[in-house]
């Protein structure tokens, strides 16, 4: 049995050569999963974090910190991919969140 868990919003399948852009969220600091999403966004794009649509217009924030909370305490490595700003964005229960390119 895997000890991956993956809960995705919307499937993709993805070809092999596709390679995400990488930022590691610090949980343990100020940064929000909101800000931090944003700013990986704004990273993968060249867009000013200013430019990009809030967050909550793609998905419910709070339903989104709530899971990813929940997936600090298990057991599991677990993520949840979501579509944000025309990227599918993955966000891992270690902190890393992936975008993925369009």
């Amino acid at each position: 049995m895997s000890k991956t868990e993956t809960h995705t919003a919307n499937p993709v399948e993805r070809e092999e050569r596709e390679t995400p852009l990488r930022v590691q969220a610090d949980w343990s600091g100020c940064e929000t999963l909101d800000a931090a999403v944003t700013s990986a966004i704004s990273r993968a794009t060249g867009a000013a974090v200013t430019d990009l649509a809030p967050l909550y217009e793609y998905m419910d924030p709070d339903a989104l910190h709530a899971f990813v909370a929940s997936m600090r305490d298990r057991e599991r490595e677990t993520s949840i991919t979501f579509e944000y700003e025309g990227h599918d964005v993955t966000v891992r229960s270690d902190g890393e969140i992936l975008v993925w390119p369009t």
